[in-house]
C-alpha cells in the first residue's frame, strides 16, 4: 500500500484535476427531471381539479414528483446545470427554481446555506444541516428538517453566518422574497382548493422533504466528525439513482 501510495499522486491538486475531467458539460438529464417533475406537478393539480383523476392517484403521483424536486436545484446550486458553458450560467437558478416549487422552497435559499454546509461540514455552530443531521435517527431527521423555519438555533446561526459574510445576508435577503411569494400561494391556495392543496401540496412536501433529509443529510453525516474525508460517508440503496 505504502509502494502504491508513492506512485500514485493523492494531493488535493490531483484529486480537482480528476474530478474536473467529468466535469464540464450540460447536465441535460438534470434539466429534464428538474423541469419534468414540475409540469407532472402542475399537470396533476389541473387533472385533479377538472374531475380526470381521482385526488387519492392525484396525491400518489404529486408525492412521487415532488421527491424528484430537488436533486435538479441541487446541481443548479453547484453551477453544474450549465455545466463549463458561463453564458449559460443562467440555467442553474432558472431550472433550480422551477424545479423547487412543488417543495415551496426557494433556489437561493437553497443555495446559500448548501455552500456553508460544504465550508463548515458537521460543524455544530455553522453547518446550517446540522440539526438533522446529527439526531438519533430517521424520524428525529424527518422532525428536524421540515421544522427548519421554526428552529431558533439554526435562525441564530444563519444570523452570525449573515454577520460574517455580506454576499450570504444578500442571498438570505433575495431568496426570502421569494420564500415569501411562496406562503403568499400556499394561502391562497389552500383558501381556494383546500382538500387539494393539503393532498397534492402540502403532505408530499412534507414527505419528500423528510426523505430528503434522511437520505442526503442524516445517512451521509450521521456520528462523522468534522474533517475532510471524514465529514461524510457514501451509502447505497435500492432507490433509482436520479432519487439520491
Amino acid at each position: 500500500m505504502d509502494q502504491l501510495n508513492k506512485e500514485m499522486d493523492l494531493s488535493i491538486d490531483a484529486e480537482r484535476k480528476v474530478a474536473r475531467s467529468f466535469m464540464g458539460r450540460v447536465e441535460w438529464e438534470m434539466i429534464a427531471i428538474g423541469l419534468g417533475q414540475f409540469v407532472v406537478w402542475i399537470t396533476t393539480w389541473i387533472l385533479v381539479i377538472k374531475g380526470v383523476i381521482p385526488l387519492w392517484a392525484g396525491f400518489i403521483i404529486s408525492t412521487i414528483s415532488t421527491m424528484n424536486a430537488y436533486l435538479p436545484s441541487h446541481a443548479g446550486q453547484h453551477g453544474h446545470l450549465s455545466g463549463k458553458h458561463k453564458h449559460l450560467n443562467w440555467i442553474n437558478p432558472l431550472v433550480g427554481q422551477i424545479s423547487l416549487i412543488p417543495l415551496s422552497q426557494s433556489h437561493e435559499v437553497l443555495r446559500a446555506t448548501h455552500m456553508k454546509h460544504h465550508a463548515y461540514t458537521n460543524d455544530p455552530e455553522k453547518d446550517p444541516d446540522y440539526y438533522h443531521t446529527h439526531v438519533d435517527g430517521w424520524l428525529q431527521a424527518a422532525i428536524g428538517v421540515n421544522k427548519q423555519t421554526g428552529n431558533g438555533r439554526l435562525a441564530k446561526m444563519v444570523e452570525e453566518l449573515a454577520e460574517d459574510d455580506p454576499k450570504f445576508a444578500e442571498s438570505m435577503r433575495k431568496g426570502g422574497n421569494v420564500s415569501m411569494l411562496f406562503l403568499i400561494a400556499n394561502m391562497i391556495a389552500a383558501v381556494t382548493f383546500p382538500l387539494e392543496t393539503l393532498l397534492l401540496w402540502w403532505l408530499p412536501r412534507k414527505i419528500a422533504t423528510s426523505y430528503l433529509g434522511i437520505v442526503f443529510s442524516h445517512e451521509p453525516h450521521k456520528q462523522l466528525p468534522k474533517g475532510r474525508y471524514e465529514d461524510t460517508r457514501f451509502w447505497t440503496n435500492g432507490i433509482p439513482r436520479y432519487l439520491h
